[in-house]
């Protein structure tokens, strides 16, 4: 080890360097603690031996700046002290010292002081090591999460503007990449299959279940019981969970359920064919009465218990009406309005609030007024909204005399 030594008085400075060298280490020296702290940025030392009693700044002042300064590495200081009782002891423990050394010194008593400094610093170069290692592997980690971040988002829908259905969507993962996902696509029968889910759990293995459920359910045509046909909406979002649930339950390389409300839209009637799986209750704003309020429906996740039974609810959608499907992210979050849990009455009030906006505009208050930028940058959950704005249904002329 490079050792300095640290003393006002020469002979002890001759004396103390005469043990280290016999001990097989190197020796630099300094008169004071303010010559230690130039020869310290200067050489690369590892190890200090000081006296505690010095002119212009003495071994306990050393100790302090030692500590208080950015040295790239750990440096081990002993002091030298021939002060009597536990308050110096206590005093050199508080400045930062590690050990203590009595004088008159003996070579022993310095080869066991030294054999421990030489343990300490090199388990403070294996931690810094360490610490080098996780920090690339962080950054690592961090660059391909923003990556399959951007790649989620770029697996979403573009907002949908048919004639008789138009969508807006919002959404914000916790960390980078979430559990929350939502789609939709038209069918040759002229309906606008929908689903919004939430996989429980947060990072990286519930995000991976999500996009893999984003492909999964927009090809596994098995999970409908066969073709979209209009006879069959009012059996096909039931038959829809069950199918999944099932599914799931038979997955054993992984520990997560979900919440989903899953829908088909008839574009040639606006009519709502949906099951609802312990997703939250979604808002219906009703454009003939001026009102927005939660619907009571409710319905049991997927892929937690067997043999679940759910039901197909309908709903009958008119001219500017809207349907507004959301995760339960947004309740563990505070309102910026009113620092208020937006959940429950709290929640209708400020949808209340934005019920005559478009759909866009509503995506925009939610992100822009009812959270800050803080909050969307530490999100407890994800938060994830889709809302579809229904006008006058355009039937199809193939679909008028042939529903199938």
């Amino acid at each position: 080890m490079n050792i300095l030594i640290v003393d006002d008085a020469a002979d002890m400075r001759f004396l103390v360097s005469s043990i280290v060298r016999r001990l097989g280490h190197s020796v630099t020296e300094a008169i004071d603690g303010l010559d230690a702290l130039a020869k310290l940025k200067a050489g690369d030392i590892t190890t200090i031996i000081s006296d505690c009693n010095m002119p212009n700044m003495d071994g306990f002042e050393l100790c302090k700046q030692i500590r208080q300064s950015d040295f790239p590495k750990y440096m081990y200081i002993i002091l030298l002290t021939g002060l009597k009782g536990k308050d110096s002891t206590l005093k050199g423990i508080n400045s930062g010292a590690d050990d203590f050394a009595s004088k008159p010194l003996a070579i022993e008593e310095m080869r066991i002081r030294l054999l421990a400094a030489q343990r300490v610093i090199n388990l403070e170069d294996d931690i810094a090591k360490t610490n080098l290692a996780l920090k690339i592997a962080h950054d690592h980690i961090q660059k391909d999460l923003e990556s399959a971040a951007l790649t989620q988002l770029k697996s979403l829908p573009p907002p949908l503007k048919s004639k008789s259905v138009s969508t807006e969507w919002f959404y914000k993962p916790a960390i980078f990449i979430g559990g929350d996902t939502f789609n939709y696509f038209e069918t040759q029968t002229n309906c606008l299959v929908f689903y919004s889910l939430d996989i429980s759990g947060h990072g990286i293995s519930a995000a991976m279940l999500s996009m893999s459920m984003q492909v999964y359910l927009g090809l596994k045509r098995g999970f409908y019981g066969g073709p979209i046909t209009r006879e069959r909406l009012p059996e096909i979002p039931a038959l829809f969970a069950k199918n999944l649930n099932d599914c799931l339950l038979n997955q054993h390389n992984h520990d997560h359920y979900l919440t989903m409300m899953f829908g088909i839209i008839d574009m040639d009637t606006n009519k709502v064919y949906y099951t609802q799986a312990g997703h939250p209750q979604p808002y219906w704003y009703k454009a003939a009465q001026n009102t927005i309020a939660p619907i009571d429906v409710n319905g049991f996740p997927v892929g937690l218990v067997p043999d679940v039974e759910y039901e197909t609810e309908v709903l009958q959608m008119e001219p500017g009406d809207k349907l507004i499907v959301y995760s339960d992210g947004i309740n563990e979050n505070d309102s910026l309005i009113n620092q208020q849990p937006l959940d429950g009455d709290n929640l209708t009030q400020h949808f209340e609030q934005i019920k005559g906006q478009s759909t866009a505009q509503m995506m925009q208050s939610i992100e822009k007024e009812w959270l800050s930028e803080s909050q969307l940058n530490a999100l407890p959950d994800d938060v994830s909204f889709l809302a579809f704005q229904f006008e006058n249904p355009t039937p199809k002329k193939e679909n008028k005399n042939n529903e199938n």
